[in-house]
């Protein structure tokens, strides 16, 4: 009997998060109890998220529901089939030619099958780009890349730090506190060698290239509403000198930007 079912991941991780934001801000529980929660709901989590592995690729790599681009891979692929079925002559040969030569001869070709250009490829920025432009070539070429043995790596060992270090964070700030930086170094190391293996990845698909920089920009977010730094340094040196001689402190739109930012910096969206 399987754990869970792929269409019930997405449901169920929403579901633990909902249950994480509960478990902080309904209980009067002290700093160490809600962490203790958030402890066992992150190993659920993880549970869930190593079920969702096995499920993405044959590599590990696994794409978030905020991602934009996961919708566009079959996409790519229909374009991808297309142009080898009307330029097939047009093959890769290492020994001739490298990818840079090819794509440099495809943008030189005038227009040779209009529907290529229809624009229909780069739906969600909603640009008119030629296909030719933007379509992987040569497509099998770069599959291979991804599931050479060394990328393999890099991409399994990105998403065993990405998978645990929310875990370890827990256990150090039950060991450390919450007003301690132990906490937040480790967890930035851990964040900064995933972030130096994962950028090395040789990427296949938009999607996953995009699943990379929501990761880069949500550690950078979390790192700058992530307490201690935020308490003692965003809060009462950066939005109290900014903010404070913008807007009336006194006023709703002051507290009312303060509070949006404090319900982002939840401890439960920063794990």
């Amino acid at each position: 009997m399987q754990f869970i079912q792929k269409q019930h991941i997405p449901k169920a991780l929403s579901f633990i998060q909902a249950v994480e934001f509960l478990a902080e801000y309904l209980g009067k529980s002290s700093e160490k109890r809600i962490y203790q929660y958030f402890l066992a709901l992150e190993t659920l989590k993880l549970l869930v998220k190593l079920r969702k592995w096995a499920l993405v690729d044959k590599c590990g790599l696994m794409i978030s529901e905020n991602n934009n681009y996961s919708e566009t891979d079959f996409q790519e692929d229909e374009a991808a089939i297309q142009f080898q079925q009307n330029l097939g002559s047009l093959e890769y040969n290492p020994s001739v030619v490298n990818e840079k030569s090819i794509k440099d001869e495809l943008k030189s070709i005038k227009d040779p099958i209009p529907k290529f250009n229809l624009g229909y490829y780069d739906v969600i920025q909603d640009k008119q780009t030629s296909l030719l432009t933007m379509l992987p070539i040569p497509n099998n070429v770069k599959q291979k890349d991804y599931q050479s043995k060394l990328n393999q790596l890099r991409i399994q060992i990105g998403e065993i730090l990405h998978l645990f270090r929310p875990l370890i964070y827990c256990a150090l700030i039950l060991k450390y506190g919450g007003d301690s930086y132990t906490p937040y170094f480790i967890s930035f190391i851990i964040d900064l060698l995933r972030l130096l293996i994962e950028f090395r990845i040789k990427i296949y698909r938009k999607s996953q290239k995009e699943e990379l920089a929501i990761r880069a920009k949500e550690a950078i977010i979390c790192y700058i509403l992530r307490n201690p730094f935020y308490g003692s340094i965003v809060k009462q040196i950066i939005l109290s000198n900014t903010l404070g001689k913008v807007f009336n402190q006194q006023g709703w739109t002051y507290r009312l930007i303060l509070a949006l930012i404090e319900l982002r910096s939840s401890k439960c969206l920063l794990l």
